[in-house]
């Protein structure tokens, strides 16, 4: 019989309204459940836990904290998120004497004091091989799983496909650059925001009034309220993307479309491409970008559909192993309990 645990979740990212992030939160989540394992307490992207009393009364209650890295954790001599993240894991220890798990994670130009941090995580799990390099000389082992957005299935085609599709960058000049570059050839354009109306099923109440009022100002404005899914589906129907963001990649490869894409505030574009191909030359310079005429120019080739295809393959697999992996070990920390 499976037994069942609780978790808590740091650095949930749904809070952003971004497609890549809510399909990992949704996917990190169902397989949790699938494993009996639920998570019944959540802190949001962007907010530090340090000092913070209900933190430590949360982790009372739990049996394990999963730590959601995305692309949270980089640079961490200007930036405090990576400092509070990987600080849970000792906290967890010594405040609950409960595991801890970094999945989903990259990472990039860490301080010592970080990865000294790392070495309380019971598991690591990169999205890219690059990140890697982070660790290198440090003893700490990880695993690649790539990305979770990378198990969303591919839909069924309902035409052929058309056009080419422009996205926004997390760097804000490149995302200036790409919103006008689409508007003067024409392109689709979409950011990878958006404002959906709010399920009242997925949300606390205060979260569900502010992502109401989100909507309601976008539907007044004219901006984006595609949800994730009708996001997802339209992605598929073009010939080409062409992206600064690491999450509309990892989107246009679950659905096999052909892309170019900017280079992202770390490696990890380039680490992932590596991961797939075996090579990154999808990742290109603005001046290409801005010559790109005829999206047919820029199919996956017979070699790439076929790394690809092997590729999603191995994520599921690799994902499915990284969940089971995190379930045994709740079961020996229960089963030690226990004696």
């Amino acid at each position: 019989m499976t037994r069942s645990y609780r978790v808590a979740i740091f650095n949930d990212t749904r809070r952003t309204s971004h497609y890549g992030c809510e399909i990992v939160m949704e996917t990190l989540i169902s397989n949790l459940r699938e494993r009996g394992i639920e998570p019944t307490f959540f802190w949001p992207m962007g907010e530090d836990w340090r000092g913070r009393e209900e933190v430590a009364a949360a982790l009372r209650t739990v049996d394990a904290v999963i730590v959601n890295g995305e692309g949270s954790i980089h640079h961490s001599a200007r930036r405090d998120r990576a400092h509070y993240l990987t600080e849970i894991a000792a906290f967890a220890r010594t405040t609950a004497n409960i595991p801890s798990f970094l999945i989903n994670s990259s990472l990039f130009e860490l301080e010592p004091a970080i990865i000294d941090n790392l070495r309380h995580f019971d598991a690591i799990y990169l999205r890219e091989s690059r990140s890697l390099a982070a660790l290198e000389g440090s003893g700490i082992e990880a695993a690649i799983v790539p990305d979770l957005t990378l198990l969303t299935p591919c839909p069924k085609p309902t035409g052929p496909r058309t056009g080419m599709l422009g996205t926004d960058s997390v760097k804000a000049d490149l995302a200036t650059r790409l919103k006008r570059l689409s508007k003067a050839r024409g392109w689709d354009y979409s950011r990878l925001t958006h404002a959906a109306f709010p399920s009242r099923a997925e949300h606390a109440l205060r979260e569900y009034l502010r992502r109401g009022a989100k909507w309601l100002h976008a539907v007044l404005t004219g901006r984006n309220t595609r949800n994730r899914k009708r996001f997802v589906a339209w992605l598929a129907t073009h010939q080409l993307l062409c992206t600064g963001r690491f999450h509309a990649v990892t989107l246009a490869l679950a659905t096999h479309t052909p892309f170019l894409a900017l280079a992202s505030n770390t490696p990890k574009i380039s680490g992932l491409l590596e991961d797939v191909f075996g090579h990154d030359s999808r990742v290109v310079s603005l001046s290409t970008l801005e010559a790109v005429s005829d999206p047919s120019a820029h199919i996956f080739s017979a070699t790439e559909e076929v790394a690809l295809t092997t590729f999603l393959e191995s994520a599921r697999i690799r994902a499915d192993a990284m969940f089971d992996a995190i379930h045994s070990r709740l079961d020996s920390a229960r089963a030690s309990q226990a004696h």
